[in-house]
């Protein structure tokens, strides 16, 4: 689970919903992410983490 990720979207958004629709995408989406169960491609790590000001390998460690 990306705990950091999750932070940073309810602190800048309030809720996972709010966070999918600023970067185009599905709650569904942005769920599976946080979980673990999915994974971005490069593209859309880029649009959350400008999203989220901060940068790819801050909410995105693993990759």
């Amino acid at each position: 689970m990306n705990h950091l990720l999750r932070i940073l979207i309810v602190e800048n958004y309030g809720t996972q919903a709010d966070f999918a629709s600023k970067v185009g995408t599905d709650e569904t989406i942005v769920s599976r992410v946080l979980r673990g169960r999915r994974t971005l491609p490069a593209d859309k790590q880029a649009v959350w983490a400008k999203a989220l000001n901060c940068t790819i390998p801050d909410i995105f460690p693993e990759q």
